[in-house]
């Protein structure tokens, strides 16, 4: 069935699906950034605590969804390869966070040298979309072989190393994961889980060894 809209129209659809994808991976940026400054670095621990929480483990995970969108980027170009997996929980509590939602994955292309962000939403529906311009610099991949820790252990980390006190203090805050490889390059795949609360500005984030499942820094606060 045609759907009858213009080349404009199309253009105009598709340029916002974009920024929406942009706006995701920008808030979990601002999140990174503010741990920077004007937080309190807490100790991690040698053993992990015992998971006092968990996330009920479904198939809807972002490994799970993985193939989904790795068909998805595929189709748009062969040379596609995964940079980060994000997603975000609004107005998240214990049964909220972690259960399934919008997964965006962002691929790039070193023959195009653009990015191409694939969506993938918890009733399986998938789209994408290409970046319209190039970058200068090629991002650092993801190391699929070290990608061992899923998303609900990665959620679980967040909650039993501190999430779960500020879910149980504040109400509607917001929960953003993303699987990325920061730098150095070569390093091990990281996820970074962290909840933010607007109205008082204050966060809580964990950064996670997704190899290893060990976390590597816990940074709590409220912005400037």
């Amino acid at each position: 069935m045609k759907l009858g809209l213009s080349r404009r129209e199309i253009f105009i659809l598709l340029v916002g699906w974009l920024f929406v994808c942009l706006g995701l991976v920008g808030v979990l940026y601002w999140f990174v950034r503010r741990g920077g400054s004007d937080s309190l670095a807490v100790s991690t621990p040698s053993v992990v605590p015992q998971a006092t929480y968990t996330v009920e483990f479904t198939s809807q995970t972002a490994k799970g969804l993985l193939p989904l969108a790795q068909n998805q980027a595929t189709v748009w170009r062969a040379d596609a390869q995964l940079v980060s997996v994000t997603a975000r929980w609004e107005k998240a509590a214990l049964n909220v966070v972690g259960q399934p939602t919008t997964w965006t994955f962002r691929f790039y292309s070193p023959g195009l040298r653009r990015y191409y962000f694939v969506t993938v939403q918890a009733e399986g529906q998938v789209a994408g979309v290409s970046h319209g311009e190039p970058v200068r610099r090629a991002p650092a991949l993801l190391a699929l072989d070290q990608w061992v820790v899923d998303s609900p252990e990665a959620i679980n980390l967040w909650l039993n190393y501190g999430g779960i006190q500020m879910l149980s203090e504040t109400s509607d805050i917001q929960v953003v994961a993303q699987l990325s490889t920061p730098n150095p390059p070569g390093s091990s795949p990281t996820w970074t889980v962290a909840g933010y609360d607007s109205a008082s500005d204050s966060y809580h984030t964990v950064f996670i060894n997704a190899q290893s499942g060990e976390v590597l820094e816990v940074k709590s606060g409220t912005g400037s």
